[in-house]
């Protein structure tokens, strides 16, 4: 957590902030993976009305990408999100990268051998629900014998899934500019100097001081096996120019021009990290722009479709091989506990030498029905 010294004054209100009504707010939104935090930056009404607007934007615009990606936060799991596939069906992705129906689903018909019953829920405890719900209105139905035929079943979306990547607009730009200011501020400079950055932020009909970034890639050491969220600010007194840089998922990355008056020290800082997991990257951002490439930014013309889709394909890889990494660890893992059971060795046992073939047929079985979706693919 980062604070700071001076006269704690609020950017967006103007107001001074009070002990009491002093908040630590996220450099960058926690509902993306941020967990590193300032306090004395702005006051606790600013930091909930651009929370639930500005930064609820960001996770409206991400949400798909995070929950696909695995975004570990501190505040707990993320709700389901709901999802559409192209031929229109509606699905739940779950936090750990599942997808499941948006509805239980509950049908009985009468035929020659009785009632036939059919469920269909989204996790086991849903299913119990259901059955006694369906048992008080059939009471000539054994529960136990109804769950003992339920099983759990994966079977391949028929159509893909439809999925944005439209990003900005009016207030997810003010949050990333936002986490531009307050990393500025986390090196001492009095958010007020980022008087660009401010205008924008107060005044709705200012044009923005940001622009979307693809004519070159500004992270020199860019990660090749997992996305990365990073903010990164340089100050340059000799050309009176603050700058930041916002990029979420190795996707949306905008340059923000914090300031063209800045007379401050040189200064150069950047929090960087790994949305699955929290952890620290030593990113090298490089924002010495040349002045060809800040006319670019003022314009807004520093990406093209090309460029713009070339970032977006390869982000989009990232999150697409990591979601298939984790699908793998969650096959591998319940075929492991499933063998285990059927063996009857404890979770966290040892298997016998001599029962090793036994338990590798169990495993080869148990991931058979994913291993021939991939041969299918």
């Amino acid at each position: 957590m980062d604070s700071i010294s001076h006269e704690d004054i609020c950017p967006l209100c103007d107001d001074p902030i009070a002990l009491s009504g002093d908040s630590s707010e996220h450099i960058i939104p926690n509902s993306i993976g941020g967990r590193r935090t300032i306090r004395g930056f702005i006051c606790k009404d600013c930091n909930s009305r651009t929370g639930n607007s500005w930064d609820a934007e960001i996770w409206r615009q991400f949400s798909h990408v995070a929950m696909m990606h695995g975004v570990e936060r501190d505040r707990g799991e993320p709700p389901s999100i709901q999802i559409h596939t192209v031929d229109g069906n509606r699905y739940l992705l779950l936090p750990n990268g599942n997808m499941t129906i948006e509805h239980p689903k509950f049908s009985a018909e009468e035929g020659e051998n009785g009632t036939d019953i059919r469920i269909s829920a989204r996790d086991e405890r849903e299913a119990r629900r259901m059955v006694k719900q369906v048992v008080s209105k059939y009471p000539q139905l054994d529960p136990q014998t109804i769950l003992g035929a339920m099983s759990a079943n994966e079977t391949p979306l028929e159509s893909p899934v439809s999925l944005s990547s439209s990003f900005g607009g009016e207030l997810a730009g003010r949050s990333m500019v936002k986490s531009a200011v307050a990393l500025a501020a986390t090196t001492g400079v009095d958010a007020r100097a980022c008087d660009s950055a401010l205008r924008y932020l107060k005044d709705y009909s200012v044009t923005p001081s940001y622009a979307f970034f693809y004519v070159r890639d500004l992270v020199a050491n860019r990660p090749d096996f997992h996305a990365i969220n990073c903010v990164s600010v340089v100050g340059d007194p000799s050309r009176h120019t603050l700058l930041g840089y916002v990029e979420y998922f190795s996707m949306s990355r905008i340059v923000v021009i914090l300031s063209e008056a800045y007379d401050g020290q040189p200064l150069s800082a950047t929090y960087a990290f790994n949305p699955a997991t929290g952890d620290h990257i030593d990113a090298r951002i490089d924002l010495n722009l040349s002045d060809a490439e800040l006319e670019l930014v003022r314009t807004n013309n520093a990406t093209t479709d090309e460029s713009y889709r070339a970032a977006l394909d390869a982000g989009f890889s990232i999150v697409y091989n990591r979601s298939q990494l984790r699908h793998w660890q969650r096959e591998t893992d319940e075929a492991f506990e499933r063998a285990c059971k059927t063996m009857g060795i404890p979770r966290n046992g040892v298997v016998p030498s001599e029962r090793a073939q036994e338990f590798s047929r169990l495993m080869v079985e148990y991931l058979g029905p994913m291993i021939e979706r991939l041969v299918r693919r």
